[in-house]
């Protein structure tokens, strides 16, 4: 059997159809390169590749293994289970002494732009005995589903935040050359995904504390609330929804708001509230996500009965100052997904994109609606703005932006925004992309007139995009009072029952973190001795895992766990470094297990009284 065949075999056992879809892409493979084989000055094989009249080397010419085994060396020490990523496989001297180099299981990631060189590589070694060591994960551009939207979802897990220290990346010699536009977009993707994942811990590190706060003091609001999935039985597709955001652009074009009134469904972000009910204009729903946000951005009598969309974790001080009704989505809460479960209630979700604004669009594409229009969506500081007046404050400062990042403008060569409004940015790009690859018929019109350019936007006036899109008239008002709580009769019941069983929750939680705290301190006696009874030791270890997974698997659990993201950071960042004793492993793992099992029961105790107060206070307020 060939190299070729016996890879194809081995593929296929660790990936289902990867056979298949090889041979696919080899039948229908149009060379767009020239590879040339040849031999280094040492007497090994190499690989040449002839582009647009040059010749690159992949390999060392004058030696091919001592780059490789440089290369290894200075990855230092790579520690179990940590991802490598790799861009090109022309040179399989690499993975090779990375595979030999590597003493613990590695996630090894290898991206080859070039199906041609992909087939050669595949017919020149012996993956068994790599896939026997490693986990190791192709994409190669030319094979079906390996496009940038699939291997970004499978890239971010592994980019876990406390797996970044031990992550390695490199792009093999000359890919950058041959490959330029693939090499950019392949380290734009990993940065972003990195540097998202660092934003996600450090706004959830951030808001921890702030996160059950909120989520506690808003779950009793689901007994009277809605889900956002209802407002697909309701809201006609043959509308056109508006996201009005509050960049500076807004104070431009918002009086042509009031020509879109009963003719679209628009939703507006917390920010925009107070300049919209000042220029005269109710929207048909608001959102809020941030769970800080200050009540003063929509302390307005009107805004108190406007529909209000938002996760749990949002600012209670909104949800406890709103009268109106309360549209909640899954951002995956377990005593809520519970509660959506007995109401009978699909567990859809938001995709979020970080921003409130991302928040509205979304909202808008999973109804369903065949155009949206963003307004007010600048991401951008136009006029050397950040938001528009008459939101965080009557007249907003302007802001010297010559450092500012360049990016490019709807009407301008270029407009300067912050960082993390270029994160939204390009999340709209990819996302609108994705949208319309689903969704032939959407329409996605700019009409900020203003900000950074939006891929995948048609950009027009506010006044014209009316004039072509909003050609129906509508009750939003009256389409939404057609709609029944999400609750009724026995399962709100149920549901506040439910609720109300919480603090136990918390109490049961304490007493189950004490119990591993008491099995941990065993551990620490028996691995201080000289000589370790295995087998006891192994004993305690199966109990500490029961009693653990009973732990985790608690609702109450999640809501204490976010408030510990330090600890919780030390100990699976940790986790993959190892110990060269029984005796050393035990004491560290009993050390950290106290620590950890301590502070639950500490917060679970803290929990439960909060609870208690909010329901006591919930009640009094009905």
């Amino acid at each position: 059997m060939s190299f070729y065949e016996n890879n194809l075999k081995v593929l296929k056992e660790y990936y289902p159809d990867m056979d298949i879809l090889i041979e696919e892409a080899k039948e229908k493979l149009e060379c767009e390169l020239t590879l040339i084989k040849d031999v280094s000055y040492d007497g090994k094989p190499i690989l040449k590749v002839e582009k647009d009249g040059k010749v690159y080397y992949f390999n060392g010419k004058r030696n091919t293994e001592e780059p490789a085994k440089m290369w290894v060396k200075g990855l230092g020490k790579l520690v179990k289970n940590s991802p490598i990523f790799m861009m090109g496989i022309g040179n399989s001297t690499y993975l090779e002494e990375l595979v030999k180099y590597a003493k613990s299981h590695l996630t090894i990631i290898i991206y080859e732009p070039s199906m041609q060189i992909f087939l050669d590589f595949l017919e020149n070694v012996d993956l068994a005995g790599w896939m026997e060591k490693h986990l190791l994960v192709f994409w190669v551009d030319g094979m079906e589903g390996m496009d940038e939207e699939h291997m970004t979802g499978i890239l971010e897990p592994l980019l876990r935040y406390e797996l970044m220290p031990f992550s390695r990346n490199i792009i093999l010699p000359n890919y950058d050359m041959v490959f330029p536009k693939q090499a950019l977009s392949y380290m734009k993707m990993i940065r972003n995904l990195a540097f998202k994942n660092r934003i996600n811990y450090n706004t959830q590190k951030r808001f921890s504390a702030v996160f059950v706060k909120n989520v506690l003091n808003n779950l009793p609001y689901l007994l009277d609330a809605y889900k956002t999935t209802q407002l697909v039985e309701v809201i006609p597709r043959d509308i056109p929804g508006i996201v009005v955001a509050a960049g500076p652009s807004l104070n431009k074009n918002i009086e042509d708001l009031k020509l879109a009134k009963g003719k679209a469904f628009i939703i507006a972000v917390d920010t925009a509230i107070k300049p919209l009910i000042n220029a005269g204009i109710i929207p048909d729903m608001f959102v809020v996500v941030d769970g800080e946000k200050p009540l003063s951005l929509i302390e307005k009598e009107e805004a108190r009965e406007i529909p209000l969309v938002g996760p749990l974790c949002a600012a209670s001080e909104i949800f406890e100052y709103h009268r109106g009704m309360k549209f909640f989505y899954n951002e995956g809460v377990r005593y809520a997904e519970r509660i959506y479960v007995e109401a009978g209630m699909p567990l859809g979700d938001i995709s979020t994109g970080g921003s409130v604004a991302t928040h509205a669009f979304s909202l808008l594409y999973k109804i369903g609606l065949k155009s949206i229009i963003l307004v007010g969506q600048d991401l951008a500081l136009t006029n050397n703005k950040t938001h528009a007046d008459g939101t965080f404050q009557e007249k907003m400062d302007e802001l010297d932006t010559k450092d500012y990042i360049k990016v490019e403008g709807n009407y301008e060569k270029e407009v300067p925004t912050r960082m993390d409004f270029k994160v939204y940015l390009e999340w709209y790009g990819e996302h609108i992309k994705g949208c319309k690859k689903r969704a032939k018929y959407l329409r996605v019109i700019n009409a900020t007139e203003g900000g950074a350019k939006i891929q995948h936007t048609e950009v027009m006036p506010l006044r014209k995009a009316i004039e072509e899109e909003c050609q129906k008239e509508v009750d939003i008002k009256g389409c939404l009072k057609r709609l029944e709580p999400m609750l009724k009769g026995e399962k709100r019941e149920w549901a506040e029952k439910y609720i109300n069983n919480i603090p136990e929750d918390f109490k049961q939680l304490a007493m189950n973190a004490a119990e591993a705290i008491k099995w941990y301190h065993k551990l620490d006696k028996i691995c201080g001795k000289t000589s370790i009874n295995k087998k006891e030791y192994l004993g305690i270890l199966k109990e500490i895992e029961k009693i653990v997974d009973n732990v985790e698997s608690m609702y109450s659990y999640q809501l204490v766990s976010g408030t510990l993201m330090n600890a919780e950071f030390i100990l699976k960042n940790e986790q993959f470094l190892e110990e060269d004793s029984l005796n050393k492993e035990g004491k560290e793992i009993a050390r950290k297990g106290i620590l950890y099992m301590e502070n639950i029961k500490k917060c679970a105790k803290l929990f439960e009284e909060l609870m208690h107060d909010i329901l006591k206070k919930f009640m009094q307020n009905k």
